[in-house]
């Protein structure tokens, strides 16, 4: 099984979002778990590859407008960004 990566403040995201939002947390849980087991290419939440600037991550639906993006190799997942689409953070 690969490990897991939280980079940068997503570890505190992940956190604020299992206090505030049970449903999206449940449906993170969900997502990281299929990836960690299997392909993080293939799955739930509608995985596609990210382009320009940002090839090499790739990008899942939690909801309509927020999204968990990430990047993998053999060892690992890594999580750079949890939440709203357009955000800046």
């Amino acid at each position: 099984m690969k490990s897991l990566v939280f980079e940068g403040k997503t570890w505190e995201v992940y956190e604020t979002l299992r206090q505030q939002d049970k449903e999206q947390h449940k449906q993170l849980c969900k997502i990281i778990k299929e990836m960690m087991r299997n392909d993080p290419r293939v799955g739930i939440g509608k995985p596609e590859p990210l382009k320009h600037s940002l090839t090499g991550y790739w990008s899942r639906h939690l909801s309509k407008k927020d999204r968990v993006i990430y990047r993998f190799d053999d060892e690992a997942i890594y999580i750079f960004a949890i939440g709203g689409h357009y955000d800046d953070e």
